[in-house]
């Protein structure tokens, strides 16, 4: 099975412009599936068995149906490339914006789309009826563009899920069905739990769609063991399906309801509150080798609204010299967690940090912040544990 071709009961990233969209195929082949790119409709099973890549909306006659058919396509030309002879303004002081610069009206665009027009060739008539866009700067009639090919544009990508754009994408759509954890964010979390391949690592995703457990599996390659934590139900896990991973990859997921691992921990705790030796060491998966065991992962990764009780509890799992990190989207929680650990002398190399980062729009005239950015990516609680 070729993992680059675009293939039935899979997930794709769907991307116009900067609209981008997640989809999951059809199961059974022949079947039509129908999704809404920005206005139009597109019939997505026609992609199906095609490398990931560029298609173009074509109108296809054998399909009575309004659907565009999505045909691969590599010679992609941009609506700057065709206007570029068109003249340009030297400023915008003469604009006025009334709502009658434009000549077309909404029933016009219309009746061209009815007609069969392409995106670009319905940009271009928009372009000729506008009384104001051969006087507009350079810069302008890029965003003008730009602007407009988000909605008419002929082509898509299709593009096979990996973290990044999935990070991305559920960033964009909702931060906070995600935590607020931004795709920087998370390549933070995944160097300083220290993840790599060969390891035993243990995760409780309260929040996050799975996002983080799916870039631990991404980054093992199927090669150690991931516990994925719950406190009662099963664990998120979306975005590990919309990752597309194949039993290889899968193979080091093992869940764990952590009320068994509650009970233990009080249990011992209101013994002797001293560390659990080897010889008492509770498995809570008997049927998963290798078990989970008291100080037996290399590596731990919390994340969720209110971290400080399960974060205490859950260490007590991580070896000595063992990296965790605990991810909140707000500062006040990690502070009380911060101060339990640097009181009781848990852990070194403990801080409590903020990634900040800032997208730029780039434009062959102009770099500059975008006007509109997210206020906080989340606080990072790091540090190796320590024996005492």
């Amino acid at each position: 099975m070729d993992v680059n071709l675009i293939l039935n009961d899979h997930f794709v990233l769907v991307q116009r412009k900067s609209q981008m969209s997640l989809h999951q195929l059809p199961k059974k082949e022949g079947k039509q599936w129908t999704i809404k790119v920005g206005r139009d409709l597109v019939d997505l099973s026609t992609a199906l068995g095609k490398p990931h890549g560029t298609f173009k909306l074509s109108r296809s006659e054998e399909n009575e149906s309004k659907a565009f058919a999505l045909v691969p396509s590599s010679d992609v030309v941009e609506m700057k490339e065709k206007l570029k002879d068109l003249n340009s303004g030297e400023n915008n002081k003469e604009i006025w914006d009334d709502g009658r610069s434009q000549q077309l009206k909404k029933e016009d665009i219309e009746e061209l789309r009815g007609q069969g027009l392409t995106g670009s060739e319905i940009v271009s008539q928009l372009v000729e009826n506008s009384k104001t866009f051969q006087i507009k700067t350079e810069f302008s009639q890029e965003k003008y563009l730009n602007k407009k090919e988000e909605k008419y544009s002929e082509w898509v990508e299709i593009l096979k899920p990996n973290i990044r754009h999935l990070a991305k994408y559920f960033h964009s759509q909702d931060p906070m069905q995600i935590l607020n954890l931004r795709p920087d964010t998370l390549a933070m979390i995944m160097s300083l739990a220290n993840i790599k391949s060969n390891g035993k690592f243990g995760v409780f995703d309260g929040g996050c769609q799975g996002l983080v457990t799916a870039a631990i599996l991404d980054r093992i390659q199927g090669f150690g063991t991931v516990w994925n934590l719950c406190l009662k139900g099963t664990p998120q896990k979306r975005v590990i399906q919309a990752m597309n991973f194949n039993a290889e990859q899968l193979k080091p997921l093992k869940n764990a309801n952590l009320r068994k691992l509650k009970e233990s921990l009080i249990k011992e705790d209101n013994e002797d509150g001293d560390e659990v030796p080897a010889s008492k060491m509770i498995k809570l998966d008997e049927d998963a080798p290798p078990p989970l065991e008291f100080g037996s992962l290399n590596g731990l990764v919390v994340v969720c609204r209110r971290p400080n009780a399960i974060a205490k509890e859950l260490v007590k799992l991580l070896a000595p010299s063992g990296n965790f990190v605990i991810f909140c989207p707000y500062s006040e929680p990690l502070c009380e967690t911060y101060t339990d650990f640097r009181e009781c002398n848990l852990a070194v190399n403990l801080k409590l940090t903020e990634a900040w980062f800032r997208l730029h729009q780039v434009l062959p005239l102009r770099t500059h912040p975008e006007v509109n950015m997210s206020g906080s990516g989340g606080y990072i609680l790091s540090g190796i544990k320590v024996v005492s």
